[in-house]
Order: C-alpha cells, then structure tokens, then sequence
C-alpha cells in the first residue's frame, strides 16, 4: 500500500491497476443523490473536499494518511451492492461490507491504522443518520471508542461535500448535530469516559441511554479467543493455565469435520454444556473457537451474562501466509477464504476487555 499514497497525495495512476478501482468506475449511482456520476467520479470530488478541510490540514501526517485511505475505500463496497430497487439505485450494507472488504486489502497493514480506516469505512454514514437511530447517544459512544468521531465527522463532511445533489445544505445540517451529540456525550475528540470497565459494559448490555456508575462484582473470568484458523490461538490459549472450552477437540472428539454445517450445532450444545459448568462454579475458563463474528460471540456472552462474569476478548491475527501454511493441509482453501470474508472484528462495546494481537 505504500505506493497508493505518496506526498499525502492519492497516487491515483497506480491504482488503475487494480480491479476493484475499476469496479468503482464502472458503478453508477442515483442521480438524485449523487448528480455527479459513478462512484470513483464521487470519490475523487471527496478526497478533494477531504483535503481542503482546515481541520484536515492541521492533522498529523499518519493521521492525514488513515482519512485518505478512508476517503479512497468509503464506498469500495457500492459495486458489489447496488442494484435496483422500486426504480431507483441504491446501495444497501455498502458500509458494513465495505469494511470487510478494506480490511481484507489492507490486511498486511500496520494494525491500528488498518483498523482505523475499517472503522471510517464502516461509520463514514453515521452523521447523517445518528438521530435516527434507536439510541444516538450509545451510537455516537460507541463509535468513540473504534476511532475519533472527529475524524468521522470530517469524512463525512467531504462525504457530503464531494456530491452533486438537491439537499446538499439538510445533509451538513445533519453533520453538525452528529456533532454536537458528540459533544454533549463528551466523545468527539476522544473516546468516551466511563467511571469503570464493568459500567461501560453494562451500559452496551443494558442498552441503557445514558452511562451509569456501576461497581464492579465481577468474580470469575470468561475469556474468549478470537481469530481466523492457523492464527496461534492453540497456542496461546495453552499459555494462559486455565482450563479451555475447546470447539476443535470436541469437533474432532465427535469426528465432525470443519465444513459439516449439520455436525456444527452438537458441536456448539456441548461447549455452552461444559461453559455453563465452568460458570456455575465461578471458575474462570478460556473458550477457544474462532469466534469470528459479533453474533456468535454475543450468543456466548449471553449465555453466560447471568453469572456475572468478566469477558475478555483476546483477538490473535497472522499473515494470510502462515494461517495458510499452519491450517491448509486440513482446513480447505475456500474455508479459510470465508474466513476472512465473515471477519467481525471484536469491539470495546461487546465485552469488558479486548487485547489485540499481531504476529508476523
């Protein structure tokens, strides 16, 4: 990636090599949002907006390159999800799996900076709908505590900017609310405070409106591995002397293979089976699956909630290059593929803690 970018200037001639620039190209979009043209034509006009920010220019040279790349990869997912619906095109889940798909280009990145970008790409929309959601407040803290809301809100400023539509001045009054929620809640230059871990926790799991003071009764520790197959989870979960709720060996014991989907849920009963256990005895355990995504790590935690546990999170990642050389001899390829493909990264608002991970 490091030839994408040169002189905080998108090397756009060097990009023309690549398919998915030439998929952007090939897009078109509604007129009456995006006057302007196909979705490379829009993304050019919102690097160029993007850069003429004042707020943008006082930026740290690191931080300047994380909105340029999320400027470049905003709607790297329109492509793949357009289509045509009641005659009009639209784009839906363009955010939630551009995300993906960033992530999937940028995998070799450095690992903060990758995930900030993922994080602009998944929330770039979430100023122009935050009052629309169930609960802005929790929105807008949440967001906090993946990237500075500051930051989305200056991509989606050129979001807004960098298109050629009728209600151009109703989408930047939209932005400045997203703004000042962000200031009311204390989180648009950081990541919201909260008077302790378990509180937050609370706060996400409660889907309470406003943060609480909570004291922290937690008495036992559930931790939860994460990561995609061959990533060194074995082997770290090995290290951590407890006792471990491994989906591997009761597959293996049950002789249920990877790709059987039927064989899965057996699998699943009697690991919630053997956790419950740990839990009834407020005996801290890891359980170590791939826990790839926020609905099936979420299952866990509810599952487990009632007995008042600490979760924890430890998310290990590799090079595809070694996931590949430790699991393809048993894991088929295209298993392996949608691996990455599924990808939720854990996030500070699903559990008490999460501890990132990253070897070469």
């Amino acid at each position: 990636m490091k030839n994408w970018i040169i002189n905080q200037t998108i090397n756009w001639d060097f990009l023309q090599q690549y398919d998915w620039l030439k998929n952007m190209q090939d897009c078109e979009q509604d007129t009456i949002w995006h006057a302007e043209g196909n979705v490379l034509t829009h993304t050019k006009m919102v690097v160029s907006n993007l850069t003429q920010l004042i707020d943008y220019q006082i930026l740290e040279t690191k931080n300047k390159e994380t909105l340029l790349f999320a400027a470049l990869l905003h709607d790297l997912a329109k492509p793949q999800t357009t289509l045509i619906e009641n005659g009009r095109i639209v784009s839906p889940k363009h955010a939630k799996i551009g995300e993906k798909v960033a992530r999937d280009l940028l995998w070799d990145m450095d690992f903060e900076q990758r995930e900030q970008i993922c994080a602009l790409v998944r929330l770039h929309g979430l100023p122009i709908w935050s009052l629309e959601k169930g609960n802005p407040n929790q929105a807008v803290i949440a967001s906090s505590l993946r990237v500075k809301n500051e930051w989305i809100y200056l991509l989606a400023k050129a979001d807004i900017l960098g298109r050629i539509c009728n209600d151009q001045a109703e989408l930047l009054e939209r932005l400045e609310y997203f703004k000042e929620l962000c200031i009311e809640n204390q989180c648009f230059t950081k990541e919201k405070d909260f008077h302790n871990i378990h509180s937050r926790f609370k706060f996400f799991q409660n889907n309470d409106e406003f943060p609480q003071t909570i004291f922290d009764d937690t008495q036992f520790q559930v931790i939860l591995m994460s990561g995609i197959a061959g990533s060194g989870k074995d082997t770290y979960a090995a290290k951590l002397d407890l006792p471990i709720v491994s989906l591997d060996n009761i597959r293996q014991k049950l002789k249920i293979k990877p790709d059987d989907k039927d064989g899965q849920g057996k699998v699943i009963q009697e690991a919630y089976a053997q956790a419950k256990v740990f839990a009834a005895k407020k005996q801290s355990f890891v359980w170590n699956s791939t826990n790839l995504t926020q609905e099936l790590r979420s299952k866990l935690v509810g599952l487990l909630a009632p007995y008042n546990p600490f979760f924890k999170i430890i998310y290990i990642e590799t090079s595809r290059k070694n996931v590949f050389k430790n699991r393809n001899s048993d894991i088929p390829t295209s298993v392996l593929e949608k691996m990455y493909r599924n990808l939720d990264m854990p996030l500070p608002s699903e559990v008490h803690d999460v501890e990132y991970i990253k070897w070469e």
